[in-house]
């Protein structure tokens, strides 16, 4: 093989509800293994997105009546297969609803192109590697957790001809045995990696399906960043920490200014949506990336929720939200959760103060923000005492549009150790097939339909009140899409 091999990264279809907005989201994790291949000069790149480039191929999920599959057919990616001639093929499978999809054009590639090495990697190949590589032939190898570094050198192994097996964090099979190296330790610096590859993306694709992350925008030119990885927090339902560690490991705030200066010069941006777990944790870092964004007049969200805590200093949070303001934030989501403060601490091991939750709401007021709340219901063991005070509590918070979804045990997550342990999950469940306005796991007290119908309608009335209460926001923030009406509209979830 050529020194410098050619590389074909794909994000495979996503599976989402008829009733949900179909997002696209640009594939970090894809754009960032691109740059640093690039960076090294050891390959030659291509990433082909395939809900992008496939947006409107739209079909029902087999055997599924509510469910959809988003993105372009196997015979498109042949097509980029076959005008690429890639030497290696690698797939992102970060969430479990795309394994399914992911799996599936594997198993078409392979029938086809039967002599390309396939390599897996993202958060549920992470986690679920062994079950993967005994289920599914036509998977070569998987890289486990983050893999700037041990990709480029597998890839720069695959250009040489060289033994791969010694790559850290590779797993790859021995005829019928399947063999793992131990974890490669996460990256300790972010400075050090090069940017995402946004040159190898379809840019204006995105620009112009406009639907990231929080699809409630002004302009469809939206840059989507994430700026940290890490979370020193334990809650039971998140899988995230899996994958990026509890060791909060931030880019420098010069580091971030600059990454969004590159994304106005090069991709006239006219939005900015940050989309860290913990992006509010080191309070100086955030008043200097505040300052530094100023300059650039974007229209400022962040989608993912933060900690209602943080920063635990009270005044600190406070000045915080006025210095985003001023940067030009209009709005941020909190993650609330749960009601019930023991069950909260205690069951979820979320560690939040509700009290702290609703001072976020009041403080992020003040400063000229609009609040997006996000609850849980339908963990396991959950009472109707339980979920009665998570209506309860949402009822009398005052944010300004709220999203509630039903409780998905993910694989590598306590939860879904609880739901194993104790029988939970429902007949038929799919790890691959989950989306949160839909049961996964059996009610404790109330049947499966109305527990759904019960979440369904929680959404409708918090946010009905949450306009009457602040009828200008929607004009005034463009928070929900025009052609959405109160009785129909989606909620960001």
């Amino acid at each position: 093989m050529k020194n410098k091999p050619n590389v074909l990264l794909i994000s495979p279809q996503i599976i989402t509800g008829k009733e949900q907005i179909r997002k696209v989201q640009v594939p970090l994790g894809l754009a960032s293994l691109g740059a640093m291949l690039e960076l090294n000069d050891c390959a030659i790149v291509r990433i082909f997105d395939t809900v992008v480039e496939g947006y409107n191929n739209v079909v029902p999920l087999e055997n599924s009546s509510n469910l959809l599959v988003t993105g372009s057919s196997n015979e498109a990616v042949f097509d980029e297969i076959s005008a690429f001639k890639p030497d290696v093929i690698g797939v992102s499978c970060l969430y479990s609803s795309q394994a399914v999809c992911a799996f599936s054009m594997i198993s078409a590639i392979k029938k086809k192109y039967n002599n390309i090495p396939i390599i897996l990697g993202g958060n549920h190949a992470s986690v679920s590697y062994d079950v993967i590589m005994h289920n599914n032939p036509g998977i070569d190898f998987i890289i486990r957790g983050e893999s700037e570094y041990t990709f480029l050198e597998f890839v720069k192994k695959i250009g040489t001809g060289t033994d791969v097996t010694g790559v850290p964090s590779l797993v790859w099979r021995e005829g019928s045995e399947i063999r793992n190296n131990p974890l490669s330790p996460v990256i300790g610096s972010l400075d050090d990696l090069p940017f995402p590859a946004w040159h190898l993306l379809s840019m204006e694709s995105y620009f112009e399906i406009a639907m990231p992350p929080n699809p409630f925008i002004q302009s469809g030119r939206v840059g989507v960043i994430m700026t940290s990885r890490g979370c020193p927090f334990k809650c039971y339902f998140c899988s995230s920490t899996n994958f990026f560690g509890h060791r909060f490991r931030p880019m420098s705030s010069s580091c971030v200014i600059e990454m969004v200066r590159l994304l106005v010069k090069s991709y006239g941006i006219k939005e900015l949506q940050i989309v860290d777990d913990t992006f509010t944790t080191d309070f100086r870092r955030v008043i200097e990336i505040c300052k530094g964004l100023k300059q650039f007049n974007l229209r400022i969200t962040l989608p993912n929720g933060i900690r209602a805590d943080s920063p635990k200093n009270r005044m600190q949070r406070a000045e915080m939200f006025h210095v985003l303001r001023e940067a030009g934030c209009v709005q941020i989501a909190i993650a609330a959760e749960h009601g019930d403060q023991d069950f909260l601490n205690n069951v979820i091991n979320k560690k939040l103060n509700l009290d702290e939750t609703n001072a976020t709401c009041d403080f992020a007021h003040r400063a000229g923000l609009l609040v997006h709340c996000n609850f849980i219901m339908g963990f396991p063991f959950e009472t109707s005492e339980l979920r009665n005070r998570t209506i309860e509590y949402a009822n009398k918070l005052q944010a300004d549009s709220f999203s509630v979804s039903l409780a998905t045990p993910l694989p590598g997550t306590r939860m879904w150790d609880i739901a194993e342990e104790n029988d939970l999950f429902l007949d038929g469940f799919n790890e691959s097939r989950v989306i949160f306005s839909q049961a996964s796991i059996k009610p404790h007290d109330i049947e499966v339909e109305e527990l759904e119908q019960l979440v369904k309608r929680l959404n409708h009335d918090l946010n009905a009140n949450a306009v009457k209460r602040n009828p200008d926001s929607k004009k005034k923030y463009n928070l929900f899409k025009e052609k959405d009406s109160s009785s129909d509209r989606k909620y960001l979830h």
